[in-house]
C-alpha cells in the first residue's frame, strides 16, 4: 500500500464533505489524493432531479452539452426525456460526472490537497470505488455516509456500507 488517499463523491453534500475531509488529510499528511466518481448510470429520474435541485448542476451541463436546439429542458428529467439518441444521454451523463469531478478537484486543491488525480468510472458504485482503491493502492478510502439515493439505510447508505465491509484498507465514513 501507498500513502494515497481516495475520496469518493457523487456530488452530494455528503460527497463534498468526504472530499473536504480527504483534502485536509492530504494537506496535513502530505499524501496524494485521488478522487473517484462513478457516473450516474441507471439512476431513477427522481434522484437525478434531487441532484439537480440540490447541487445546481443542470444549468452548467445544459450549457456544456448545447442542449438548446430542441428548447432547453427545465430540469434533469426534461434533459433525459429530450435526449432522443442514446449517445446524447450518455454524453449528458458523462458531462455531469466530469463536472462533479472538476468541482471536487477544485475543492480539494483549494483545501491544499497534494498530487490530486481524478477517476470517472462506470459500474456498480461500491465495486468501482473498491476497484479504484486497489488500482491506486490507496491506504484509505473516505466516503460520505449517505449520497443521493432516496432509499435510506438506518445507519449507513448501501454504497458506504458495502465499501466499509469489503475494503482492504482503512475506510473513513464522513457524516
Amino acid at each position: 500500500m501507498t500513502d494515497r488517499i481516495l475520496a469518493a463523491t457523487d456530488g452530494s453534500h455528503a460527497g463534498n464533505r468526504a472530499v473536504d475531509f480527504a483534502a485536509r488529510l492530504s494537506d496535513r499528511l502530505g499524501h496524494g489524493l485521488s478522487i473517484v466518481h462513478v457516473y450516474l448510470h441507471g439512476r431513477p429520474p427522481a434522484e437525478m432531479m434531487q441532484l439537480a435541485e440540490t447541487e445546481q448542476l443542470y444549468t452548467h451541463v445544459a450549457a456544456v452539452q448545447n442542449l438548446t436546439p430542441r428548447g432547453q429542458p427545465a430540469n434533469f428529467l426534461g434533459l433525459f426525456a429530450s435526449a432522443a439518441e442514446e449517445h446524447e444521454k450518455a454524453n449528458a451523463i458523462l458531462a455531469v460526472g466530469e463536472t462533479i469531478l472538476d468541482w471536487a478537484e477544485q475543492r480539494a486543491r483549494d483545501a491544499g490537497a497534494q498530487d490530486v488525480v481524478t477517476h470517472l468510472c462506470a459500474g456498480d458504485y461500491a465495486d468501482a470505488i473498491l476497484k479504484t482503491a486497489d488500482t491506486e493502492n490507496a491506504a484509505m478510502i473516505v466516503i460520505g455516509r449517505r449520497g443521493l439515493g432516496l432509499v435510506r439505510e438506518i445507519l449507513l447508505g448501501s454504497v458506504s456500507q458495502k465499501v466499509l465491509h469489503h475494503a482492504a484498507c482503512t475506510v473513513v465514513v464522513t457524516q
